[in-house]
């Protein structure tokens, strides 16, 4: 392999200087001692990506949380963190600035928050915990003086100064805690993504009219990215990785008028991407690789020893499209990575097998998919199939994206394990076997084995709870066949649980129940206030049959009154043991429980 990647640098480089060539000669050959890992382990780099953004991961997370989560993935054996940070973006995305990283411009400052339960993005509605529902509000720390959720750094901080003060000294402690653990860390962020404010301080011939973007030829575009680079460089001095991200959203490029120099880069470069599915792809491909080599020179020059890293979206039309050309173009230094298509539903696309012939790939499954956050997610065989995977293409590395600790700890175990041992890994059943006779007592283990075992294999409960969208009346449904299953499981778990004298196993057991319960719940709640809705968007439309009125209004509100939407709350409050999990339980506030007051009130006001 080394001799390879030695031929590619040198076909590579014979246009450009020696120093170049040095270097990169440098690092094949110091490549373990570069990542500071043992050159016999079957992956250099074993890690994790904790998302920020919603309630029920890192964005509502405290110091005490970061060294609990970094004290078990030093436990696992795994070695590397990164954490992404949103800068604004396309659509829903725009005003969405977290502080982990501070881009001022021009003296302009964005707007910046980690959310709390009392912001308003992420489908998330404003609501402080005393108004949480069924008393749900007591089970969450009690913060003096704040009535909220969320992160103490978001929570205490009185203005936007503070917010990012607060957020960074935090992150700051984050990566020296994992330094001392042996943990490698990562800041992340979508490169050539402005935040709002910047639209109309900008130069407006530094946009590419038609799509929107930046123009990474123009000089406002270059100090904008350097800006980001310097503040993650100096808030961030010991910062291990810089890692760049394609941005979600594919680009919808209807005939965009771009300046005489990005069409100069454009007729230069686009021949890397000649192959790509569509001219939208070479477009998207030209664009990126030209602000990644920006910031590859910049921090080069900047923190030559940060090393970097790119990534994006992984299904067709995202950064797979573009990832060979990305690949014919960049210096070899650079690690490529890639999300899983599909919220990891799919294996990551065959073409890193053939990228990782020439430089470092990580590969990058999901222990969980934010399109269903409220449920529980098995992804042992998953994990199994993706990382042995991984192995077999001879990928440099794994990365797991999650937001929940609690409802993952299976799968984090299970990729963990897969990581350490690829040519050797045990079935889905084996590790089933072990994890439950450790959580639910040997007595038990094999029959709720089995029951874990069906669901991982067969991907359910296959519900749908996106985080990033407010909740719909399609939440949660599931068919009668999986009801009837889920209703015979709950009922062999209380037996067991009924059995069991231990009183830890009979609270693991119970936790699961709970969760299954909760599944069944969020369906037929669904199900009954369904008709009010349909009735209430109806009425606003004004398609109402006034003959049939009476009936269809008498028939939503029976309808409405069977929802078990105290006994929703209170089974969800029952299994509430970390902090993820009471994220998701103010999401249930701050989406469900005020959608429920709104038709309440339309039934009560119409009426």
């Amino acid at each position: 392999m080394i001799r390879t990647i030695f031929s590619k640098i040198i076909k590579r480089t014979s246009n450009h200087n020696c120093s170049f060539l040095y270097c990169s000669l440098v690092l094949i050959f110091l490549m373990p001692s570069f990542l500071g890992l043992n050159a016999a382990d079957p992956f250099k780099i074993r890690g994790t990506l904790p998302w920020h953004n919603f309630l029920s991961g890192p964005s509502a997370w405290n110091e005490e949380d970061y060294i609990k989560y970094l004290d078990k993935m030093k436990e696992l054996g795994l070695n590397m963190v990164a954490f992404h940070c949103y800068t604004g973006g396309s659509e829903r995305y725009t005003t969405y600035v977290e502080p982990l990283i501070k881009i001022e411009y021009r003296n302009v400052v964005p707007e910046c928050f980690l959310d709390t339960s009392l912001t308003a993005r992420w489908g998330y509605r404003p609501l402080p915990v005393s108004k949480f529902a069924f008393g749900s509000g007591k089970i969450f720390p009690n913060a003096p003086g704040i009535d909220g959720f969320g992160a103490d750094c978001a929570l205490f901080a009185k203005d936007k100064e503070e917010r990012y003060a607060r957020a960074q000294g935090l992150m700051r402690k984050v990566i020296g805690y994992a330094h001392s653990k042996g943990i490698q860390v990562g800041i992340g962020f979508e490169f050539g993504i402005h935040p709002p404010e910047f639209a109309s301080v900008v130069p407006p011939s530094s946009w590419i009219r038609g799509v929107m973007l930046p123009d990474p030829t123009h000089p406002a575009s270059v100090e904008i990215l350097r800006k980001t680079i310097d503040n993650i460089l100096e808030t961030y001095p010991d910062v291990d990785w810089i890692w760049l991200w394609l941005h979600e959203f594919s680009m919808d490029v209807i005939r965009p008028y771009a300046s005489a120099e990005f069409r100069d880069v454009y007729r230069r470069d686009w021949q890397y991407f000649q192959d790509a599915p569509s001219e939208d792809a070479i477009f998207t491909g030209v664009w990126a690789l030209s602000y990644i080599r920006l910031a590859y020179d910049y921090v080069h020059k900047k923190a030559p020893k940060v090393r970097l890293v790119i990534s994006g979206w992984g299904n067709k039309n995202q950064l797979p499209a573009v990832l060979t050309g990305l690949d014919r173009a960049l210096p070899l230094d650079i690690v490529f990575s890639c999300l899983n298509p599909d919220q990891g539903w799919e294996a990551q696309p065959s073409i890193v097998e053939d990228i990782a012939k020439r430089r470092l790939v990580w590969a990058i499954p999901w222990l969980e998919g934010d399109v269903r956050l409220w449920h529980l997610q098995p992804r042992v065989n998953l994990m199994r199939e993706q990382v042995t995977l991984a192995y077999k293409q001879k990928l440099d590395g794994v990365v797991a994206i999650h937001w929940r600790t609690e409802e993952t700890r299976a799968n984090l175990e299970a990729f963990a394990s897969y990581a350490a041992n690829p040519s050797n890994a045990q079935t889905v059943e084996e590790f089933y076997n072990k994890y439950c006779e450790r959580e639910f007592g040997k007595d038990n283990s094999k029959k709720i084995a089995e029951k874990l075992v069906w669901y991982d294999l067969n991907r359910e409960p296959a519900t749908y709870s996106p985080e990033y969208y407010p909740y719909d009346v399609i939440w949660g449904l599931i068919k009668p066949e999986l009801r009837e299953r889920i209703q015979k499981d709950i009922a062999q778990l209380k037996q067991f649980m009924e059995k069991t004298a231990n009183p830890i196993y009979k609270t693991n057991i119970d936790w699961l129940i709970a969760n299954f319960e909760f599944t069944l719940l969020l369906d037929e709640t669904s199900r009954s206030i369904e008709p009010t809705l349909r009735l209430h968007d109806n009425w606003l439309k004004n398609k109402i049959d006034k003959q049939q009125w009476k009936q269809q209004f008498d028939e939503a509100r029976q309808s409405f009154n069977k929802a078990p939407i105290e006994s929703l709350f209170k089974t969800y409050m029952r299994r509430v043991r970390s902090r993820g999990e009471l994220g998701v339980l103010s999401s249930i506030n701050q989406k469900l429980w005020l959608q429920y007051l709104d038709l309440k009130n339309f039934l009560e006001k119409v009426e």
